[in-house]
């Protein structure tokens, strides 16, 4: 930058798009350049992770669950009210899943929602133990 001292000191604290634009610290530069190496040498894994959220889907699906309008391995499991949302995500955690409850105003009212995600390492057992606890604690909730 050029200029006079007072208007590039305005611009870097002020302006939106140089707000947050702190260096990266090494570490996060060096791992997400291995994760990116990694995403290059191993398709198999992204495959793998494709495969799974399209297992997900189905099942949730088939489960009776509302699954959006999710094409990703981050799936959402629509509830609606709030107070449901939050005991069905408590009741998931006690039964050993975690899940992210996402309410108003992250989401328009009345669409509140259990946010689950998948990696590619995620074995068969424990993705059909994450169905059988939500096919259970759906059912005991009147969900499904």
């Amino acid at each position: 930058m050029s200029g006079e001292f007072e208007v590039i000191d305005y611009i870097k604290h002020i302006a939106r798009s140089m707000i947050f634009t702190a260096s990266l610290p090494p570490s996060v530069v060096a791992s997400t350049r291995t994760a990116l190496q990694i995403i290059k040498s191993e398709p198999e894994r992204r495959q793998r992770l494709i495969d799974i959220g399209n297992y997900m889907r189905r099942e949730f699906k088939r489960l009776g669950f509302n699954t959006s309008t999710s094409e990703t391995p981050v799936i959402p499991i629509v509830i609606g009210d709030d107070m449901k949302t939050f005991t069905f995500w408590k009741m998931l955690f006690e039964a050993g899943v975690y899940t992210n409850a996402v309410v108003s105003p992250a989401v328009p009212s009345n669409s509140s929602r259990l946010r689950t995600s998948y990696i590619a390492t995620h074995t068969q057992e424990q993705l059909d133990f994450v169905l059988d606890k939500f096919a259970q604690i759906g059912k005991q909730l009147a969900i499904i």
